[in-house]
């Protein structure tokens, strides 16, 4: 095909094979059941989807994957509806389809489409692989194409981590061979002989290691080289039936060709399209969505408007009755010339206040329409991408099956929720960290058949995953039965990481300990698996749920079992938003976890267990300064002067806490807006919105701030209690690199180019320990030390001065400006920074 208009179709295709797969991928594991436990129509639709697909591969020319499509439908021909599929073909079958999906990646990238692997997923799958062929009259046009088709293997091969090394190589070889085949029929010596070479080349990178890179270097000379011959060969003839090796050209079939891009809409006999159905591309929706929210959020500032207009007309009757007032008076008085100038002004006020009372009347109506609009298709826009669970979950069952047979466990995946409906932007930015939290069960929680056996349960482990409607919320739930968490063996694997000193750790309760596993960083695992140990994929759960405006929680019974939830908005869309204030500062609380705004006596107000709780209701609950929880300075509250305290309840789920704040604002509609990376780890954070005056004001996490108000999380949480360290420096690389490594052993950073900046960053928020370079623009470290040591707020921060000079004068100069610590940049790399500062840090405590 031609690639331009591969190019055009892709999109189209990729997403389409993505459903299909993930619908074959569903019923080939529905057919390991019995005949009398599976849907009746199980097969029968397993075969037309899978016959639908390769068709539609076999149309754009991708002939790896069409074949690997033909062998799935060869196993399933001689299938009969009360025969069950055998295990290994059923593992046989999902690795093809996993190798698709990695295929379609490429595509989406850009890339050739091209399967590593092609003759042993074939062979699994018990079916040969077909002998390469080559249009042997079109050698030069062909041969490149043949050619682009290695150079992308040679680029995958050389990458950092290739999946399936022998699979790649036996693929590029056998294209290798075939372009040799073609050169050897039209009398090509010279490609003869490159595509010889390059074939070698490519099967001494299976090793890997150096001979592979030496290997490499080689090929990739041979292939600059074949890339010249190949536009010298010149054309004998043209075939119309040559077919190139890599994309065949569209062939006529009897097979129903699954619909593309190209492919026209049936039409009815009365003229109208059969299929009412179109796809649009998440960009577009995503735009939609965005002008939707600021047509609604400008309905909210045309109200504003309209209470300017009632102002207006109020003062402008105010002014008209002063001027009648003012001419009855200059009548009794006798009059005068300026009698009649000052009749016809109220005249001509009374008409204007005629007219501006209209005007009004008619923006309030246009007002209303338009509002009733906006409402009418947000609500439509939010249907169109209100989409099923199931599209997250099912994807799941293939997961499971592959990892727990990799990892040599039996694993029965329970899936509840399918028919949720939920914003498909959460959807997609669900896939990860489920993917994560359901690998992370199967090779840390659940046990092997043996273990669980010796500890008296089924050799069978159990997984689930579900999704719950909360009201305007969902849980999403991942849940085994397996041996739960060990907080010893966190609180020892953190102290070992560096992520916090033995004497922290040992005061964590054990729900602390066990939200460490959301660390960066974090991992039990000694050795580097294929599954885990690398230390990433819990992290990425809690940052895709605070991204997402939620929380994720982590409960576990030792020897029983561990559960993650992961609280969400149903979607991401504009809603209500409770503005409260806290001393000078302005919040926004989203309004669905708003349960009441109430005024406590001090009398409601009490001390439990050391906590603050207030009555309401009969109940006892939590009681915390909604300014304290979100780190502001701690303000006294009107309760200590025996005033009423104006406080609000958050709900979610079961839980419950009120808490203080000086004022309700208001209420409107807001659209949350991300703040970047730079504040991505403050938790309690969900994004900022635009008021309809203007102002912008932070959105609050609730649901984080209810996790954290717990009393088994509050206090000594590790999240809270890393101090913040602030790296001053005007060299970009020096700075990055300092903040890395401060970072990876698990300190908060924040940065200064110069000594002004780092002295406005301190002004604004505290810190525990600066790391500052020596000779900067505007201020330079020691000029920097000199002003931190002689502030009364912030003489005890520690200072560590960091300096290419290293003479003894040096040291003693800013040692006498008040620095703790006297650093060369070359010891930095020597570990001596994190030496230094985990010295410096407790006596700053």
């Amino acid at each position: 095909m031609d690639p331009q208009l591969l190019r055009s179709i892709w999109p189209v295709f990729s997403a389409e094979t993505r459903e299909q797969i993930q619908a074959i991928g569903s019923k080939v594991l529905g057919l390991e059941q019995s005949a009398s436990d599976r849907e009746p129509e199980l097969l029968p639709s397993l075969k037309r989807t899978v016959h639908s697909l390769k068709g539609s591969a076999a149309s754009l020319g991708l002939e790896d994957i069409e074949q690997i499509i033909h062998a799935i439908e060869d196993g399933l021909a001689g299938l009969k509806p009360d025969e069950t599929l055998a295990r290994g073909m059923v593992e046989a079958m999902l690795r093809g389809l996993s190798a698709i999906e990695t295929a379609l990646g490429r595509g989406d990238a850009g890339e050739t489409p091209a399967v590593d692997g092609v003759t042993a997923l074939l062979a699994s799958l018990g079916r040969q692989a077909p002998k390469p062929r080559v249009d042997e009259d079109g050698l030069g046009a062909n041969g490149l194409r043949v050619l682009e088709a290695l150079e992308a293997s040679l680029g995958r091969l050389v990458a950092p981590a290739v999946p399936d090394r022998a699979g790649a190589v036996r693929t590029a070889v056998e294209r290798a061979q075939a372009l040799k085949a073609a050169a050897v029929v039209a009398g090509a010596e010279r490609v003869v002989s490159l595509a010889e070479s390059t074939a070698l080349g490519f099967m001494r990178m299976e090793a890997g290691g150096d001979a592979a890179g030496v290997a490499a270097s080689e090929v990739a000379g041979a292939l600059v080289d074949l890339r010249a011959a190949l536009e010298a060969v010149e054309v004998v003839k043209e075939h119309p039936a040559g077919r190139p090796l890599v994309a065949p050209a569209p062939r006529v079939s009897s097979e129903k060709p699954a619909s593309t891009a190209s492919k026209v809409a049936p039409v009815d006999s009365k003229g109208g399209a059969a299929d009412r159905t179109v796809r649009v591309s998440v960009k577009t929706l995503d735009s939609l969505a965005l002008q939707v929210e600021h047509l609604v959020a400008g309905r909210a500032q045309q109200g504003r408007r309209m209470e300017g207009y009632r102002a207006m007309t109020d003062q402008a009757h105010e002014v008209l009755l002063h001027l009648e007032r003012s001419a009855s008076q200059l009548a009794l008085s006798g009059g005068g010339s300026a009698l009649e100038p000052l009749r016809a002004g109220v005249a001509l006020m009374r008409t204007l206040q005629k007219r501006l009372l209209e005007q009004a009347k008619e923006a309030h109506r246009d007002g209303e329409q338009l509002a009733l609009v906006a409402q009418v298709v947000r609500d439509d826009l939010r249907d169109l991408r209100m989409v099923p669970a199931s599209q997250v979950l099912e994807p799941l069952r293939r997961t499971v099956r592959e990892t727990a047979s990799r990892l040599g466990k039996d694993v029965n995946l329970d899936l509840f929720g399918g028919d949720v409906r939920l914003d498909r932007r959460i959807l997609d930015a669900l896939k990860d960290p489920l993917l994560h939290l359901v690998r992370n069960a199967i090779d840390h929680g659940l046990e092997t058949a043996e273990v669980r056996r010796a500890a008296g349960k089924p050799a069978e482990g159990r997984l689930s995953v579900r999704v719950e409607p909360r009201g305007t919320r969902i849980g999403v739930v991942v849940e085994d039965d397996g041996s739960g968490l060990d907080p010893a063996r966190v609180r020892a694997t953190a102290v070992r990481r560096g992520l916090m000193t033995q004497d922290a750790a040992t005061k964590l309760t054990d729900a602390q300990a066990a939200r460490l596993v959301f660390q960066p960083g974090f991992s039990t695992r000694d050795e580097v698996t294929a599954t885990s140990g690398r230390g990433v994929g819990l992290d990425v759960v809690q940052s895709t749920a605070q991204r997402l405006q939620g929380a994720v929680n982590v409960d576990f019974v030792p020897g029983e079992g561990t559960r993650f939830t992961v609280d969400l908005p149903l979607t991401l869309a504009a809603a209500l938003g409770l503005l409260v204030r806290t001393g000078t500062t302005v919040t926004a609380i989203p309004s669905d976890t708003v349960k009441r705004v109430l005024r406590l006596k001090p009398e409601d107000v009490g001390t439990v267990a050391g906590r603050v709780v207030a009555r309401m209701d009969g109940d006892q609950l939590t009681f915390l300064s909604l300014g304290e929880a979100i780190g502001l300075p701690r303000l006294p509250l009107m309760l200590e002067s025996g005033k009423l305290q104006t406080a609000v309840l958050l709900v979610l789920g079961d839980e419950r806490v009120l808490f203080a704040i000086d004022e309700v604002v208001g209420q409107q509609e807001i659209v949350v807006r991300s703040l970047g990376r730079h504040v991505q780890g403050v938790a309690h954070l969900a994004g900022a919105a635009v008021l309809d005056d203007g102002r912008v004001v932070p959105v609050l996490n609730a649901p984080e701030l209810l996790r954290a108000a717990k009393p088994e999380t509050r206090g000594a949480g590790p999240e809270a209690r890393r101090p913040r360290i602030l790296v001053c420096d005007d060299s970009l690389t020096t700075r990055f690199a300092m903040k890395s490594l401060l970072e990876i052993a698990g300190y908060p950073v924040v940065t200064a180019a110069d000594g002004e900046e780092a002295w406005g960053v301190l002004e604004r928020s505290p810190c525990q320990l600066v790391v500052s370079d020596w000779q900067m623009p505007r201020l330079d470290g020691v000029g920097l030390t000199r002003r931190i040591k002689s502030h009364a707020m912030l003489r005890r921060t520690p200072i560590i001065l960091v300096t290419s000079l290293d003479s003894p004068e040096d040291r003693a100069a800013g040692l006498e400006a008040g620095a703790d610590g006297y650093l060369v940049k070359r010891e930095v790399e020597r570990g001596k920074l994190l030496e230094l500062v985990r010295q410096l840090l407790p006596a700053s405590s």
